[in-house]
């Protein structure tokens, strides 16, 4: 049986499922975007359930104030209103299925 490095363990999709960009971690909007579609195509084809879905956009959201993730400082605020806005509806449509 084969050993999971650390980076293996420490992230779900960025590095797995959606290629790291620029530098290391979630730092670009791009990331955001790739991130938001990788959760909603794995709720789709049942892979996760809508409340795993829920709490990965959750904390995505969540990732996306300046407070809370250091690597976002270059993003201009209304780029992340807009990846917050996203993510929103993204929210709605899992709660509403």
């Amino acid at each position: 049986m084969r050993r999971k490095k650390a980076s293996e363990k420490r992230y779900k999709y960025l590095g797995r499922r959606v290629k790291d960009r620029g530098k290391k971690g979630l730092d670009s909007a791009s990331e955001f975007y790739d991130i938001t579609k990788a959760i909603m195509r794995d709720w789709k084809a049942g892979r996760i359930s809508a409340k795993t879905a829920r709490g990965r956009l959750l904390l995505l959201y969540h990732l996306s104030f300046k407070k809370n993730n250091s690597k976002i400082k270059h993003l201009s605020n209304k780029t992340l209103q807009r990846i917050r806005k996203h993510i929103k509806n993204l929210l709605k449509e899992v709660k509403g299925k």
